[in-house]
């Protein structure tokens, strides 16, 4: 099995990838996928002073003079506060755009790609807690995704408290937001009247994307969003589980399916 963990977009990214090959290639093909990651974060990274977005919030550039792809991702993002109807907005409530809650799943989606291109088959990507898992994983462990216990991963307490199995599914993302391990990050929806209830969200869908939008949205609004995901994404697409800061749990259709049998 080869493992690699990459430092970017300030968490970091493990990639698992399965199957007999030469090592010096895949090594050679996960740096060219670390490489994606990399140009993402330079392009998108409000952190980074001279990033093509930092200087299209300080109006050093215009909108209509920027790249192809930053468009396009400002696009998706708009595309994606319709489709979640505010829950998800890539606007703070100090009136920055900032598209860091598609961005990293986004790119890491492109990385993954780039690895079936070439070939790939049975491997996973970790990005900060997000998977990307490739299109014929059957390789124990990757076939199985653990949520964790609430506690931080630097907690001596931090375990798993529940082992999601996708082999034979649709999903192809699993997605975890909440406020455990990196804080209140996630900022209320404006059309949400109160803070989330929500400690912790995860869902499993056929896209990476997707699962993410829908994870941080649903931390974003609470119950709310929860019934509207309910409404809108049908169970073939995906599934969610949230907790609540009492302890209480709450799945939506379908998602019972893809627990581990652990007997």
């Amino acid at each position: 099995m080869f493992s690699r963990a990459f430092d970017c977009m300030g968490t970091v990214f493990t990639f698992q990838i399965a199957g007999e090959r030469d090592p010096g290639q895949v090594s050679k093909d996960v740096e060219t996928a670390c490489s994606i990651l990399v140009d993402a974060d330079n392009r998108f990274s409000l952190y980074k002073d001279k990033s093509e977005i930092s200087l299209l919030s300080r109006g050093e550039l215009d909108w209509g003079a920027s790249s192809a792809v930053q468009k396009e991702i400002k696009n998706q993002a708009e595309d994606w506060k319709l489709i979640t109807e505010g829950f998800f907005d890539p606007i703070s409530p100090e009136g920055i755009y900032d598209p860091s809650g598609l961005v990293k799943t986004w790119a890491a989606c492109n990385a993954a790609m780039y690895l079936e291109a070439n070939g790939y088959r049975d491997f996973t990507l970790n990005a900060g807690g997000d998977v990307y898992i490739g299109p014929e994983v059957k390789t124990f462990p990757l076939t199985r995704v653990g949520l964790s216990n609430l506690k931080p991963i630097s907690s001596p307490e931090a375990s798993v408290n529940m082992i999601l199995d996708v082999e034979g599914t649709r999903y192809r993302g699993i997605a975890t937001s909440g406020s455990s391990e990196r804080g209140d990050h996630i900022w209320p929806a404006p059309n949400s009247t109160t803070k989330s209830e929500y400690l912790q969200v995860t869902v499993a869908a056929t896209d990476l994307v997707i699962a993410d939008i829908w994870a941080t949205a649903i931390v974003s609004g609470g119950q709310l969003a929860f019934e509207l995901f309910e409404a809108k994404v049908d169970k073939q697409t995906a599934v969610a589980i949230a907790t609540s800061a009492e302890g209480r749990v709450q799945s939506s259709n379908g998602f019972a399916s893809i627990l581990a049998n652990l007997g």
